[in-house]
């Protein structure tokens, strides 16, 4: 079974999240904000982390840079979500190690799809 990490901060956004992954079959596991992001990466990999960008106390980027630099995670995929949207945000999120930049407001439909391709290796465009 694929598991999810979903790192978010706004109550809602973070249900709708969970229940819609659940409910396709998916293993999902919520976090609300980087500090506990941040220890749950002492735990086993996930396949993929959603991971919300702005948070308080630990900013998104910052929980995954972290995640790049343990070896056990390396397989893991990570889809930024944010509402940040310049080039330099952009910029950033490539940077830190994203495998996709998500920006808010996000189409379900188009995050599920970006989910379905980076677990069975086909590239995103």
């Amino acid at each position: 079974m694929i598991s999810i990490l979903i790192v978010e901060d706004d109550p809602a956004v973070a249900t709708m999240l969970d229940m819609t992954f659940s409910l396709e079959g998916y293993e999902t596991e919520v976090v609300a904000e980087g500090t506990a992001a941040l220890a749950r990466l002492e735990g086993p990999p996930v396949d993929v982390v959603v991971l919300d960008v702005m948070m308080p106390e630990v900013d998104g980027l910052d929980v995954l840079r972290a995640l790049r630099a343990l070896p056990a995670w390396d397989g893991t995929r990570v889809i930024v979500s944010t509402a940040l949207a310049s080039d330099a945000d952009l910029w950033a999120g490539w940077s830190a190690g994203a495998d996709y930049y998500l920006t808010k407001p996000f189409d379900l439909d188009h995050l599920r799809d970006v989910v379905g391709r980076l677990t069975v290796g086909t590239p995103v465009t």
